[in-house]
């Protein structure tokens, strides 16, 4: 749910009618560039058949997220560390395959090719994550470590494959701005429905346990992996849809006619484009920037406000992804703490999945209150009030008694979900406001920015199990410590870095800007030749 969460409004405010249909040769033949940049070219049913193609994914990241670090801790019994290294290396493995993944896949094949060797990648490898290692002597943990690495280093690079090669699939097939702006909305639409599949399952499944057992257990092996066929059945399904309608939609044929006009684009130029329409508002200025020479990237990365930008990103992401992690766990934990006290537990188990679905809810709603709220408050305004709200939520925890009703755990649910959505929300808008028009520098930023949060994320949850007691009887209460300090730690320190960005902005103006004709003629801009234009002044 690596990027989902919290980030369809933009989209949807982007995209809310559709519009009629019109042929490719139409859309050539239009006099206003404009106004043909606001038509569609594709029917409705063909860019729901590509939304779906996605969802695959989708459910894997939520079960991957919500409750792997769960299944290894509470099922199998893996060590604290052994299991935080494997989510750090998961992390590490998708940040380091997908430039790799866009690399390639713009040099050999198809998308579609791509898209159909991921998707088998991850249809052998997920369900095995969820899965008893068969050959592995209980007695010799490491090798039931060495199995869990290697399925989890080809599920995490079969992930990255699906998802480069679905995103690159958006300028192969889509004509206008609007064709792109409604593929990449019905694409997260499916990301949030994805997500509800993944905490609705969870639930149906964890019915019918035993009240004699108040927490997870050895005993739920079973109902992990049929999480597990349950979603891969759902997202195979999916996939063969997805691989139906491209064929509908004459995919083939849409591709073959922009890959001779030059227009083929990297998959991490497409990333970038996606990422910036979920972020940035449109601009009334069409500034075109053509960089010669590596002068300018230099200068560019001389600039504090880039790394204060990526870490307002980071600690958004860090904040939301261990939330994500540790709600389950948390609550796990809570229901072993109620059992020791002769307190009734035998709803405490359903609440694995009913807590994070309502912080999802609540981080969606949030997100398309954002966009309207965006009119009277500005980005950097949003984030500090979703800080703030983490902040609350994070307080909450800590005061929070393992008798603590249902209600005030819902209430946690939802000042976390809010919080993480406004402040992802906010962080992209903010990095895209940087980016601006430097779209030769946006996909080095956001490729680093990205890689960036998911090292942090998975030496976080590295760093976090390695601490973890021994003897559950030691720390009874470390992951409501882990949401209360690592959470409100991370929200404490995007608000530090909001503050430090807005002071340089106030002492450094000049990089507000790309520079002008006159700064580039300068001695210091001698090697770089920099073209600005206005497509108005020029269309005059």
């Amino acid at each position: 749910m690596s990027e989902s969460q919290g980030l369809l409004a933009h989209q949807q405010n982007q995209s809310a009618d559709y519009g009629s249909v019109i042929p490719d040769e139409k859309v050539a033949q239009e006099d206003g560039q404009g106004d043909t940049e606001m038509r569609s070219t594709l029917p409705l049913i063909h860019k729901i058949g590509f939304g779906i193609g996605h969802v695959y994914n989708d459910l894997a990241a939520g079960v991957w997220f919500s409750y792997t670090l769960l299944f290894m801790h509470s099922v199998i019994s893996l060590p604290g560390p052994a299991a935080g290294a494997l989510v750090m290396w998961g992390q590490v493995m998708d940040a380091v395959a997908t430039p790799i993944v866009g690399h390639l896949s713009d040099k050999y094949g198809s998308k579609r090719q791509w898209h159909i060797f991921g998707s088998a990648l991850v249809f052998i490898s997920f369900p095995a994550i969820f899965a008893v290692c068969p050959m592995c002597n209980p007695s010799q943990q490491i090798w039931e470590i060495v199995y869990f690495t290697i399925v989890i280093l080809v599920f995490q690079t079969a992930w990255a494959i699906v998802q480069i090669s679905h995103l690159a699939m958006i300028p192969e097939m889509s004509r206008t701005q609007k064709d792109r702006s409604d593929l990449t909305a019905l694409r997260y639409s499916g990301a949030v429905m994805s997500n509800l599949i993944v905490y609705g399952i969870t639930w149906a499944v964890l019915q019918g346990r035993s009240t004699d057992t108040t927490t997870i257990g050895p005993g739920d092996a079973f109902r992990f992996r049929d999480l597990a066929l349950i979603i891969t059945l759902i997202g195979v399904s999916m996939s063969v849809l997805f691989h139906f309608s491209l064929a509908v939609a004459s995919y083939d044929h849409r591709r073959q006619q922009i890959i001779p006009g030059g227009q083929r684009r990297s998959a991490e130029r497409v990333a970038t484009e996606n990422d910036r329409l979920l972020g940035s508002d449109n601009s009334s200025e069409d500034v075109s920037v053509t960089v010669i020479g590596g002068r300018f990237r230099r200068d560019f990365l001389k600039n504090p406000l880039l790394y204060q930008n990526a870490l307002l990103y980071v600690f958004a992401r860090l904040f939301m992804t261990t939330a994500l992690i540790y709600i389950p766990l948390w609550i796990d934990e809570r229901s072993a703490a109620m059992a020791a006290e002769g307190l009734s537990t035998d709803k405490s188990v359903d609440h694995i999945a009913i807590v994070p679905l309502v912080s999802f809810v609540a981080s969606f709603v949030a997100s398309l209150l954002l966009k309207s709220l965006n009119r009277f408050i500005s980005h950097q305004v949003a984030y500090l009030f979703g800080s703030v709200v983490g902040i609350g939520g994070c307080v909450l925890v800590g005061l929070v008694s393992p008798s603590a009703a249902l209600s005030i755990l819902l209430a946690v649910a939802v000042l976390f979900g809010i919080g993480s959505s406004i402040t992802m929300i906010s962080s992209l808008c903010i990095t895209a406001d940087m980016v601006g028009d430097n779209t030769d520098l946006g996909g080095f930023i956001y490729s680093a920015v990205t890689f960036a949060d998911k090292l942090i994320t998975g030496v976080a949850v590295l760093a976090i199990e390695a601490m973890k007691c021994k003897l559950t009887r030691e720390c009874p209460e470390y992951y409501k410590r882990v949401l209360s300090y690592a959470c409100g730690g991370a929200a404490c320190l995007g608000i530090v870095t909001l503050i430090s960005l807005q002071i340089t902005r106030l002492c450094c103006r000049r990089y507000r800007r790309v520079p002008t004709l006159a700064q580039i003629q300068s001695p210091g801009h001698t090697n770089v030749e920099v073209e600005v234009g206005n497509r108005r002044n020029r269309t005059k």
